[in-house]
């Protein structure tokens, strides 16, 4: 039953949904996006950034999968992974460049840029040790909010501890099904929230 819920928890905060569910974050917070954007324009954009950051690179995976360069779709092996982390980066830089015309999508491309300058750099990490990636992506939304109320000087600590508890069971499902250490879960997570909280700072009171 464990093993059960454990796999629902890492299909649904999926590092690939991330990018949506951020989106949908700031669309829902104080921002331009939520006060200047007609609502129809923002849920639009929303299934764009659902197809692009999350349907496109599944698909190539998937391929990517069918033809034997990755043996399971659960990675487990670290060679596997470095393929799909090209291809991740790929479509999240393609999701950044196409929105980082769009002004009102400011605080969202910082985050795309993040999700993408993460991608890369668990690459690299990726060649000593098999980071979790989920983690790294739900680091790198904690780091987005805490960076955002910081900039602006805003109150979001109910949505911080979601966050965390939302990270918290994504680090159980992980674990439960043995897809890494402790220590891979609590890098990943630490390295997420270093890097997007660091970046979305340093632009944002730019």
């Amino acid at each position: 039953m464990e093993k059960t819920i454990a796999r629902i928890i890492s299909v649904v905060f999926h590092p690939l949904l991330v990018p949506t569910y951020a989106l949908l974050l700031l669309i829902n917070l104080k921002t331009n996006m939520a006060f200047v954007l007609p609502v129809e324009h923002n849920y639009i954009t929303v299934l764009l950034v659902f197809l692009i950051s999350f349907v496109m690179p599944s698909i190539i995976i998937f391929i990517l999968y069918r033809f034997g360069y990755v043996k399971s779709l659960q990675m487990e092996n670290r060679r596997e992974r470095v393929l799909p982390l090209f291809t991740v980066s790929f479509f999240f830089y393609g999701t950044y460049y196409l929105l980082k015309q769009e002004p009102f999508y400011a605080l969202f491309n910082i985050f795309m840029l993040g999700a993408t300058l993460l991608a890369i750099l668990s690459i690299f990490v990726n060649y000593f040790t098999k980071i979790s990636i989920h983690m790294v992506a739900q680091g790198g939304l904690f780091g987005t909010l805490t960076g955002f109320a910081i900039a602006y000087n805003q109150d979001y600590m109910n949505l911080l501890y979601l966050l965390v508890f939302i990270a918290g069971l994504t680090g159980f499902a992980r674990l439960k099904r043995n897809a890494h250490t402790p220590g891979q879960v609590y890098g990943g997570y630490v390295m997420g929230v270093v890097v997007m909280m660091g970046l979305f700072l340093l632009i944002a009171l730019k």
